[in-house]
């Protein structure tokens, strides 16, 4: 009697420890996970266009989901080093300032709409207008994308000095706009002389700019930003294995060729994810083909 009463201490024992691991593990992982979405700062547009994607990772998680959006180099540090955000959805410039803040082992691309591993900006106007290239819009508007874009701003910023146009002296005006679609709508009235949009938008968004009024045909493309990487997915440093796995798999999971994947994937105007490597997005470098695949 008293071997089987040592034995069922034994068991009692052990249980009482799995189950307290169960609920130390359990405390560990928050109900609640943030992801910070730039460079578009419109949270109407933002929500329209990820809502989709976001039920589909709740769905696959288990986990609710809050989006957070950062205007600003100070914003995006301030929430990450208050950990207000776990994951963050950026373009290059943004991962690369705060790269050693996030886990370099678990970083996810997404691809563009048509599936390439680089993004460019193009410089749009009226083509009724009597602009052809760059260099005809010194005295002119132009509205650039938020702060927080690399194609759209700070390459953009780039082009335009390499044409020897220096915004802040040669342009009547500028500002920094929100989503294309903004910027789009802006020309097309003539309230601004042109404007940066992403180099999908024309062509991805002909039926709703058609809705809105804009007709694409009376856009004319006069400048192309140098390509850099598509946007990152990454995870904060100090997120859990367990929450940065789930949330990656539920991404790589995602087909296109499955029709219900591919609403999700098009309304969030990305072509999937794929694993990629930190060497891939330093400043400058195009990413190879390298990088492991779904």
């Amino acid at each position: 009697m008293k071997i089987n009463k040592l034995k069922i201490g034994v068991l009692a024992t052990v249980l009482l420890f799995c189950l307290l691991v169960q609920s130390i593990h359990a405390s560990e992982m928050p109900k609640n996970i943030t992801i910070a979405i730039s460079p578009c700062t419109d949270v109407v547009v933002i929500y329209e266009k990820f809502h989709p994607l976001i039920a589909y990772l709740q769905e696959k998680t288990g986990y609710n989901i809050e989006l957070a959006f950062p205007e600003s180099y100070e914003e995006f540090e301030k929430v990450i080093h208050n950990k207000d955000i776990d994951f963050a959805f950026q373009d290059p410039d943004v991962y690369l300032k705060f790269a050693h803040r996030y886990n370099k082992d678990s970083l996810l691309m997404a691809l563009s709409p048509k599936g390439e591993i680089v993004q460019s900006g193009v410089v749009i106007v009226r083509k009724d207008s009597n602009i052809y290239k760059i260099e005809d819009l010194v005295g002119r508007s132009v509205i650039f994308g938020p702060k927080l874009s690399s194609t759209r701003w700070i390459n953009a910023k780039l082009l335009f000095a390499e044409k020897g146009i220096n915004i802040d002296k040669d342009l009547s005006e500028y500002s920094n706009g929100g989503c294309c679609v903004d910027v789009a709508f802006n020309v097309h009235l003539k309230a601004t002389d042109a404007g940066v949009v992403c180099e999908h938008f024309l062509s991805e968004h002909e039926k709703k700019q058609q809705e809105l009024g804009v007709e694409t045909q009376q856009i004319r493309v006069i400048a192309r930003t140098e390509s850099v990487p598509t946007r990152v997915f990454s995870a904060r440093l100090d997120v859990s294995a367990t929450l940065v796995s789930r949330v990656n798999q539920a991404l790589l999971s995602l087909d296109n060729t499955n029709p219900a994947h591919a609403k999700i994937l098009s309304r969030a105007e990305v072509g999937g994810f794929r694993k990629v490597n930190h060497e891939d997005y330093k400043k400058g470098c195009i990413p190879t083909d390298t990088a492991q695949t779904r």
